[in-house]
């Protein structure tokens, strides 16, 4: 896919994935394509990801941010996913703005890939005030959604807290659509971020019957983020709207 070249990741990036419908399987993939790379670096969250999805051997689990470092430097070419503590069982629960600007300037030549949003495993959501949970330190935002949400009902099958948009029956369309990114990017990112912070959008599951979808999604991205891309995680590859 070259999301490395695609979203000019540099040593030292600290990346926030956000949204729904391919958010873990991005992470992944470019920690996978890091290491193909030879590019350090350690995949973290602000939220919570599921234990199922990680490897044993690749988890650092642990309250204390320094003896988290020290197992990273002590195998710093390995791929760790890093986590605060074990919720029930099932999740890993993530760290402070302040935990990671001590991992992150204590690393060196380090990419940090941090995953700030829940979803449910939905193709998109809508947003509590307090969400999505962006570091400070972040230089990159990639904002995900599924191509498959595009003129379906606004309920809880396709979209993680439907209740928030406030109407069951409503459709989203390329108007909805088209709103909801520009609040995103307003009243999440514009507000809140530096505004220096490269700011991305990825319209996921372009496979198949989501092609067209994407097309239509990537037209109105293009407009409101910094730079926006269609592409199939599943398939294998992405290209620039």
């Amino acid at each position: 896919m070259n999301l490395i070249k695609e979203f000019n990741i540099q040593i030292d990036d600290v990346i926030t994935i956000t949204g729904g419908g391919g958010k873990t399987s991005l992470m992944f993939a470019i920690g996978k394509e890091l290491s193909e790379m030879g590019m350090n670096h350690v995949l973290t969250t602000t939220a919570k990801i599921c234990v199922s999805d990680v490897p044993k051997n690749q988890r650092i689990i642990s309250n204390d941010i320094k003896e988290v470092l020290k197992q990273i430097t002590e195998n710093p070419e390995k791929e760790w996913v890093i986590g605060k503590e074990m919720v029930e069982g099932q999740k890993i629960s993530g760290f402070s703005d302040e935990e990671l600007e001590f991992l992150h300037n204590s690393l060196d030549s380090f990419v940090i890939v941090n995953e700030g949003d829940g979803s449910k495993r939905k193709p998109y959501k809508f947003y509590n005030e307090y969400e999505p949970m962006i570091p400070r330190l972040t230089t990159k935002i990639i904002h995900v959604i599924g191509a498959e949400v595009l003129y379906q009902k606004i309920n809880d099958e396709f979209f993680h807290r439907s209740e928030l948009f406030g109407n069951p029956e409503a459709v989203f369309s390329e108007l909805v659509f088209k709103k909801e990114l520009e609040n995103f990017k307003k009243n999440k990112l514009d507000i809140n971020m530096s505004e220096n912070i490269t700011q991305i959008l990825l319209i996921n599951k372009a496979d198949g019957n989501g092609f067209k979808k994407a097309e239509i999604m990537g037209e109105i991205g293009k407009s409101i983020f910094d730079s926006c891309f269609i592409g199939s995680l599943k398939e294998g590859w992405i290209q620039k709207c």
